[in-house]
């Protein structure tokens, strides 16, 4: 029988093991540092095209090289140009992505997508010396806000063939909470096209990670290149917030803290793709997230008990959606939940999906009350 004090010291040791391995090599520091250069007034909103962005494709390129990637700049017109940094031998690789371009001057574009951009160059310092069985691919995305063209561009002329590509993991619109709520989210998408990855991302599930399909938001981001092209791919997203697009999506306004917590997470799901014994598959037909559900519910309740003075459409439609996704589990009906929370979370952009998906959906189902009412909040804002 062990003493007493034995068994102190075993406690007390695999307490510190647990201590130092919950540390993340992902330092919110480094991450900041990331964003407040890439925010910087000096590289005017990182416009695809223009000198800041030229700059801020340097910058990355700079720091890759001094971590031993071997990087190149892949062009593709109008002074546009996707960075790529490839480590490891392996013929097998995995994308991680995220894009650098931003709204242009005036605009920091700090959590779209500067912050994406620091967990890129953050995840790449803490798996370089991982001794994964594939290589890595990091790339820095050019003109995603152009529609995605740097992305596009990338899968239709990779360096390596794209059958090689074990999965594709994509983040966009990092470190602010979703529609400014209290409450943190992390967003996880694209678990429907692929079971190996559904089964790694069910393993890490926490109480602040909703997973759901990609077709609720649709292609809003560079994941859908490789969709396309049936390149599995998992999307990691905060979601947006009232700053979105706007002039104060700012530096100091991100949380590094949780931002520096989730892309560990992210690092240990990568590390987890990484050593699958074969390459995910990709599902022709999608298998949606049972949680989906949960996610629609839990966010619309948070809006509806942290949003005092919601506008008359959302009011109207958040009551009807909270109870008509408990039975009506189409997508149609959980496209239209989403849509109103993406559309309630940027109002300047909002009468695409009012006037498109959300009234169109109430004047089906015959609800002129809720028609009249997006009709007039979209009318707010289509200036």
């Amino acid at each position: 029988m062990k003493s007493t004090g034995t068994l102190r010291y075993t406690a007390l040791l695999t307490a510190l093991v647990l201590a130092l391995s919950s540390i993340s090599a992902v330092q919110p520091d480094r991450l900041r540092t990331h964003v407040a250069w890439l925010s910087d007034p000096e590289r005017e909103g990182r416009k695809a095209g223009e000198p800041g962005a030229a700059k801020a494709a340097e910058y990355i390129s700079e720091q890759f090289k001094q971590m031993d990637f071997t990087v190149q700049m892949q062009e593709f017109g109008r002074n546009r140009r996707n960075v790529i940094a490839r480590r490891g031998t392996a013929a097998n690789y995995i994308v991680i992505g995220a894009h650098y371009d931003g709204q242009g001057k005036g605009f920091p574009s700090a959590s779209d997508n500067a912050a994406g951009v620091a967990v890129l160059l953050e995840l790449a310092r803490d798996l370089k010396d991982a001794k994964l069985p594939v290589s890595l691919v990091m790339i820095a995305f050019d003109a995603e806000e152009e529609g995605l063209v740097g992305s596009r561009y990338y899968v239709d002329h990779s360096p390596w063939p794209l059958e090689d590509a074990s999965a594709a993991i994509i983040f966009d619109t990092m470190g602010r909470t979703f529609l400014d709520l209290q409450s943190w989210t992390l967003f996880v998408l694209g678990t429907e096209y692929s079971a190996d990855l559904s089964t790694i991302v069910a393993k890490h599930a926490r109480k602040d990670m909703l997973v759901a399909g990609t077709d609720l938001i649709g292609p809003r981001s560079d994941f859908a290149a490789f969709g396309l092209k049936h390149v599995p791919y998992l999307f990691f997203s905060h979601a947006t917030h009232q700053d979105y697009h706007g002039m104060g999506d700012t530096p100091e306004r991100v949380n590094y803290t949780r931002l520096a917590q989730d892309a560990a997470l992210i690092g240990q799901v990568i590390r987890e793709v990484a050593q699958l014994k074969a390459k995910p598959s990709y599902r022709e037909m999608p298998v949606y997230p049972p949680s989906e559900i949960e996610t629609l519910s839990t966010v619309i309740k948070a809006v509806r008990a942290e949003k005092k003075d919601l506008p008359r459409a959302y009011t109207l439609v958040f009551d009807d959606m909270e109870k008509r996704i408990t039975t009506d589990h189409s997508r149609e009906t959980l496209t239209v939940a989403a849509s109103a929370l993406l559309a309630l979370a940027t109002p300047r952009f909002s009468p695409f999906m009012l006037d498109f998906v959300v009234g169109p959906f109430y004047e089906r189902k015959s609800m002129p009350q809720i028609v009249e009412a997006v009709r007039e909040e979209s009318a707010r804002w289509d200036k």
